[in-house]
């Protein structure tokens, strides 16, 4: 005679325990079904009850939307016709600084002594190019100095 493993004999505990418990189980469902039925009416009754209250919503919020939408588009229009491309370039005994190329270096200095790019709102840069350099605060407390 074999030896049952542990897992075995549990197995088949729980399917002798499922098995005395089905009657009950069938019963239980057997007496469920009437309030799940009503459950189920209630339902679709609310369901239908809301149906109108929910088209009327609708038909409110259209026009609030559409209005909505129209005044964004109004905002971008005039946002956009605000922003326009523009550079700086500072030239100085025949040399020639770029503005862009000077920030992007402030940021990267910035960012190499441990700044977070993300948390970047204001960059202001003061250039000297007789020392080629061009120094920069950034966020109104952190500066430094990089090379033109």
């Amino acid at each position: 005679m074999e030896d049952k493993s542990f897992t075995d004999v549990i197995n088949e505990t729980v399917d002798k325990a499922a098995e005395k418990a089905k009657p009950y189980v069938d019963k239980a469902a057997e007496k469920a079904k009437p309030v799940v039925e009503k459950a189920k009416s209630k339902a679709k009754s609310a369901k239908e009850q809301a149906k109108p209250v929910v088209e009327k919503a609708k038909k409110q919020v259209k026009p609030v939307v559409k209005a909505a939408k129209d005044k964004a588009k109004e905002v971008k229009k005039a946002v956009d016709s605000r922003i326009y491309e523009h550079e700086v370039i500072v030239q100085y005994e025949g040399n020639s600084y770029y503005a862009k190329d000077m920030n992007e270096r402030a940021i990267e200095d910035f960012v190499s002594k441990g700044g977070k790019k993300d948390q970047i709102k204001q960059v202001q840069l003061y250039v000297k190019p007789e020392e080629k350099a061009c120094y920069y605060v950034i966020n109104n407390k952190e500066t430094g100095r990089v090379d033109i």
